[in-house]
Protein backbone atom coordinates (compact mmCIF):
# COMPACT_ATOMS: atom_id res chain seq x y z
CA UNK A 1 0.00 0.00 0.00
CA UNK A 2 1.08 3.58 -0.92
CA UNK A 3 2.12 5.91 1.84
CA UNK A 4 -0.36 8.93 1.31
CA UNK A 5 0.80 12.51 1.56
CA UNK A 6 -1.83 15.76 1.32
CA UNK A 7 -0.30 19.16 1.04
CA UNK A 8 -2.78 21.79 1.71
CA UNK A 9 -1.63 24.88 -0.08
CA UNK A 10 0.18 25.17 -3.31
CA UNK A 11 2.01 28.45 -2.07
CA UNK A 12 5.97 28.94 -1.94
CA UNK A 13 5.76 26.43 0.92
CA UNK A 14 3.33 23.92 -0.20
CA UNK A 15 4.62 23.99 -3.74
CA UNK A 16 8.27 23.30 -3.01
CA UNK A 17 7.46 20.86 -0.69
CA UNK A 18 5.71 18.76 -2.56
CA UNK A 19 8.36 19.02 -5.68
CA UNK A 20 11.01 17.87 -3.52
CA UNK A 21 8.80 15.06 -1.78
CA UNK A 22 8.02 13.83 -5.40
CA UNK A 23 12.03 14.08 -6.40
CA UNK A 24 13.07 12.22 -3.25
CA UNK A 25 10.83 9.70 -2.92
CA UNK A 26 9.41 6.45 -5.44
CA UNK A 27 6.30 7.07 -6.91
CA UNK A 28 5.75 3.47 -6.54
CA UNK A 29 5.75 4.21 -2.43
CA UNK A 30 4.30 7.57 -2.20
CA UNK A 31 1.04 8.88 -3.67
CA UNK A 32 1.52 13.04 -3.14
CA UNK A 33 -1.73 14.86 -3.44
CA UNK A 34 -1.86 18.61 -3.27
CA UNK A 35 -5.12 20.48 -2.12
CA UNK A 36 -5.47 24.61 -3.34
CA UNK A 37 -8.62 26.47 -3.83
CA UNK A 38 -7.13 28.61 -7.08
CA UNK A 39 -5.62 26.72 -10.07
CA UNK A 40 -2.77 29.49 -10.12
CA UNK A 41 0.72 29.31 -8.37
CA UNK A 42 -0.17 32.83 -6.50
CA UNK A 43 3.56 34.52 -6.13
CA UNK A 44 2.74 36.65 -3.02
CA UNK A 45 6.06 38.52 -2.85
CA UNK A 46 5.03 39.61 -6.31
CA UNK A 47 1.36 40.84 -5.36
CA UNK A 48 2.68 44.85 -4.38
CA UNK A 49 3.68 44.89 -8.28
CA UNK A 50 0.16 43.76 -8.86
CA UNK A 51 -1.37 46.28 -6.93
CA UNK A 52 0.86 48.89 -8.32
CA UNK A 53 -0.39 48.11 -12.09
CA UNK A 54 2.17 46.19 -13.40
CA UNK A 55 1.05 42.20 -14.69
CA UNK A 56 3.05 39.54 -13.97
CA UNK A 57 3.18 36.11 -15.79
CA UNK A 58 0.51 33.80 -14.33
CA UNK A 59 1.28 29.83 -13.79
CA UNK A 60 -1.34 27.15 -13.93
CA UNK A 61 -0.55 24.79 -11.16
CA UNK A 62 -0.81 22.10 -13.45
CA UNK A 63 1.92 23.00 -15.45
CA UNK A 64 4.12 23.54 -12.31
CA UNK A 65 3.59 20.05 -11.30
CA UNK A 66 3.61 18.38 -14.60
CA UNK A 67 5.74 15.06 -15.11
CA UNK A 68 6.00 15.35 -11.16
CA UNK A 69 3.49 12.66 -10.20
CA UNK A 70 2.01 14.93 -8.02
CA UNK A 71 -2.07 15.14 -8.28
CA UNK A 72 -3.75 18.58 -7.79
CA UNK A 73 -6.88 18.38 -6.22
CA UNK A 74 -8.66 22.11 -7.13
CA UNK A 75 -10.85 22.77 -3.59
CA UNK A 76 -11.10 24.12 -0.44
CA UNK A 77 -10.38 22.68 2.99
CA UNK A 78 -13.68 22.46 5.43
CA UNK A 79 -12.41 20.15 7.56
CA UNK A 80 -9.91 17.95 9.26
CA UNK A 81 -10.35 14.67 11.15
CA UNK A 82 -6.85 13.84 12.84
CA UNK A 83 -8.01 10.55 14.64
CA UNK A 84 -9.47 8.99 11.22
CA UNK A 85 -6.29 11.05 9.03
CA UNK A 86 -9.28 12.75 6.27
CA UNK A 87 -9.29 15.96 4.79
CA UNK A 88 -12.64 16.89 3.88
CA UNK A 89 -12.33 19.48 0.67
CA UNK A 90 -15.55 20.90 -1.65
CA UNK A 91 -14.47 21.95 -5.18
CA UNK A 92 -16.40 21.96 -8.37
CA UNK A 93 -16.99 18.52 -8.34
CA UNK A 94 -18.79 18.93 -4.61
CA UNK A 95 -17.59 17.88 -1.67
CA UNK A 96 -15.26 14.98 -0.81
CA UNK A 97 -12.64 13.49 1.26
CA UNK A 98 -9.44 12.64 1.19
CA UNK A 99 -7.23 9.96 3.61
CA UNK A 100 -4.05 10.97 4.54
CA UNK A 101 -0.61 9.18 6.01
CA UNK A 102 0.97 11.86 6.46
CA UNK A 103 -0.41 15.72 6.22
CA UNK A 104 1.23 18.69 5.64
CA UNK A 105 -0.89 22.48 6.61
CA UNK A 106 0.95 24.91 4.21
CA UNK A 107 -2.42 27.07 3.92
CA UNK A 108 -0.54 30.19 4.39
CA UNK A 109 -1.56 33.44 6.15
CA UNK A 110 -4.48 35.68 5.82
CA UNK A 111 -4.49 39.37 7.24
CA UNK A 112 -5.92 39.91 10.61
CA UNK A 113 -8.21 42.88 11.65
CA UNK A 114 -7.29 42.68 15.29
CA UNK A 115 -11.08 43.76 16.24
CA UNK A 116 -10.09 47.32 14.73
CA UNK A 117 -13.41 49.30 13.77
CA UNK A 118 -13.52 50.29 10.15
CA UNK A 119 -10.17 47.74 8.84
CA UNK A 120 -12.73 45.58 7.08
CA UNK A 121 -14.61 48.09 5.16
CA UNK A 122 -11.86 50.78 4.75
CA UNK A 123 -8.81 49.68 4.45
CA UNK A 124 -6.97 47.05 1.68
CA UNK A 125 -4.99 44.31 1.79
CA UNK A 126 -2.65 42.32 -0.51
CA UNK A 127 -2.89 39.26 0.50
CA UNK A 128 -4.16 37.57 -2.37
CA UNK A 129 -4.43 38.59 -6.44
CA UNK A 130 -7.82 39.14 -5.84
CA UNK A 131 -7.09 41.65 -3.04
CA UNK A 132 -4.01 43.38 -5.14
CA UNK A 133 -6.39 43.99 -8.50
CA UNK A 134 -8.75 45.60 -5.91
CA UNK A 135 -6.16 48.00 -4.41
CA UNK A 136 -4.86 48.18 -8.54
CA UNK A 137 -8.33 49.79 -9.28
Amino acid sequence: MKHRIVVLGAGYAGAFAAGNLARRLSPADTEITVVNASPDFVERMRLHQVAAGQDIARRKLADVFAGTGIRLRLARVTGLDPERRTVAVTGEDGPGELSYDTLLYALGSSAAHHGVPGVAEYAFDVTGLGSALRLRE
